[in-house]
């Protein structure tokens, strides 16, 4: 009896253990991302991207920005024109979006910080910026960041995606902040009653 009660409490602390492990170890990725990104290693952050997916997401977007889903004149060939488009982006990104490439890409990807958000860059700015931090499985192999960039409050957060990929977690989609769309927020009067 005593003997599976022992062997109870140690299955129940081994799963424990690795439940544990599991919902932090995506968490030490972004740590081991954001080290990278302050010491500006880039071979140690290439080591922790899907080259091939992000470079995918990284297409999307900027043919998302490029508009090719609107409804050309009647008189025009969609196909050609947003074939072409299509192609030049692929090649371009293609031939950027590389590990050799990394260093450049980040640097003029993090989108910059205007000297008057540095003040807010202390311990408690610090905080106030994890707290508005976003940090969760979006399934069990996927795992979502968003986070504010300072300095740019009426844009997005940066989106980051990490999905287990051969026991590790991977970066496999960056989304950069773009500026919000503004809603329209308008009240019709109040009907006046007749006296």
């Amino acid at each position: 009896m005593l003997r599976h009660q022992a062997a109870r409490r140690v299955c129940v602390w081994s799963a424990l253990l690795a439940l544990g492990l599991y919902v932090s170890s995506p968490l030490i990725t972004l740590f081991y991302v954001a080290a990278d990104l302050h010491t500006h290693d880039m071979a140690a952050l290439g080591r922790l991207i899907n080259w091939r997916s992000l470079d995918t997401s990284i297409k999307q977007q900027v043919l998302a920005g490029l508009h090719l889903d609107t409804q050309p004149p009647a008189d025009e060939l969609p196909e050609f024109g947003s074939s072409f488009a299509s192609s030049a982006v692929s090649n371009a990104v293609d031939h950027t979006v590389t590990s050799a490439n990394l260093g450049t890409l980040v640097d003029q990807a993090m989108p910059a910080i205007p000297p008057d958000a540095y003040p807010t860059l202390n311990l408690r700015g610090m905080t106030m910026l994890l707290r508005q931090t976003s940090l969760h499985f979006a399934r069990l192999d996927c795992f979502v960041a968003e986070m504010p960039v300072p300095g740019h409050a009426n844009e997005t957060p940066l989106h980051i995606e990490l999905r287990i990929q051969g026991w590790h977690w991977k970066i496999t989609n960056v989304t950069f902040p773009v500026a919000r769309t503004r809603t329209l927020h308008v009240e019709a009067p109040a009907p006046a009653h007749a006296a």
